[in-house]
């Protein structure tokens, strides 16, 4: 049976993953790829190679993220966050973003940054969040 999750639960399966997905407009439509994250306080936290998906967020900062637990195709939940995209600027900020990324992948920053077609360190990367707007969520048979 298909239910509509809480906010809390939407908030709690936010935490227990760290590979989301993340839409952003393009001039051609929609353009969606996967990212590391870490999430606290509403929002997500994460980090990219300087590329398009910038390039999108910094014309376009409505952005959509989302996070799928599925056991099977009777039994999942997924998370939906409508929110708008902002560039870490300051020094400070950059830290705390790092150490969070870093505390989240268990000090590893390999795992971090693993799995992007453009590896790139946490120290060169563009650090960024997306507030939420909204965090929505439905589940089936869980």
């Amino acid at each position: 049976m298909l239910r509509e999750l809480s906010v809390g639960e939407c908030q709690e399966i936010l935490r227990r993953h760290r590979i989301g997905r993340l839409a952003m407009r393009d001039v051609e439509g929609a353009y969606i790829v996967p990212i590391s994250y870490a999430f606290l306080g509403g929002e997500i936290h994460a980090h990219a190679a300087p590329g398009h998906k910038i390039r999108l967020m910094r014309l376009w900062p409505h952005v959509a993220f989302q996070v799928d637990e599925v056991e099977d195709a009777a039994h999942w939940r997924s998370v939906l966050v409508r929110g708008r995209f902002q560039e870490v600027e300051s020094e400070e900020e950059k830290q705390l973003s790092r150490l969070l990324l870093l505390r989240a992948f268990e000090g590893n920053p390999m795992s971090v940054t693993a799995g992007h077609g453009h590896r790139t360190s946490l120290a060169d990367a563009v650090l960024f969040r997306v507030s939420a707007n909204e965090i929505t969520g439905r589940a089936e048979g869980l």
